[in-house]
């Protein structure tokens, strides 16, 4: 019974550490998207490193609905060909200001400048109008499969309740179950009689008793 409940706990504590050491690298890695963001916003510069939540299914299938997408900024002379997939700065009447990330479709220069063509996978027709490269956000990288969901999930009241005040909950939970234990082992010891006029042997059994009680609650582990 105690090897079951060994290997319990140390199956516990290994999934307590992985996740903690999870939390550590998204914690990291928001920590320089922001800094790095706000760092490149003061500059007026594009970030190093751009996430978003797709919420339209004009890349689909390739992208769908509640993908968040990495994209990086455009090395310098870095050069783009047909069939990458970029996030631009719309200047269409309906999505002025927006940003979207669709493929490229085509490339035409005229006067010595490059204009981009893009169309969404999931559309019938390319997108009204052309954009430069002084519109392009970033290249897209990497994309997270429906981490979108979460995103909105915890957004809301119930996500919040959940990652915040349950956890919160179960924390104290955990400590008044600690709490009460101690107290009930302090009375268990209390009731033990004292040293006063103890042979060395009674010492001993004494001794046993009180370590009996502190592991059997695992006071001592």
């Amino acid at each position: 019974m105690n090897k079951i409940g060994d290997i319990i706990k140390f199956i516990g504590k290994t999934l307590a550490y992985v996740i903690l050491c999870l939390l550590f690298l998204i914690t990291a890695f928001l920590i320089y998207y922001m800094s790095s963001s706000a760092i490149a916003a003061k500059k007026g510069e594009k970030p190093n490193i751009g996430l978003y939540t797709i919420v339209s299914p004009s890349m689909e299938p390739f992208i769908k609905v509640y993908d968040v997408i990495i994209d990086r900024k455009l090395k310098t002379n870095e050069e783009l060909k047909v069939g990458d997939v970029i996030t631009f700065y719309s200047s269409s009447l309906d999505t002025d200001g927006y940003t979207i990330t669709h493929r490229i479709y085509d490339i035409k220069v005229s006067d010595g400048k490059t204009y981009y063509i893009t169309k969404g996978d999931n559309n019938q027709s390319v997108d009204i109008g052309s954009i430069t490269r002084e519109n392009i956000v970033g290249k897209m990288i990497y994309k997270i499969n429906g981490l979108g969901k979460i995103q909105f999930f915890l957004s809301s009241k119930l996500g919040w309740i959940l990652i915040i005040l349950i956890p919160a909950l179960c924390f104290i939970l955990y400590d008044l179950n600690k709490l009460n234990k101690i107290f009930k082992i302090k009375k268990k010891i209390d009731k033990i009689p004292e040293y006063q006029n103890m042979s060395a042997k009674e010492e001993i059994e004494h001794n046993k008793k009180v370590r009996a009680l502190l592991e059997k609650s695992k006071w001592m582990k």
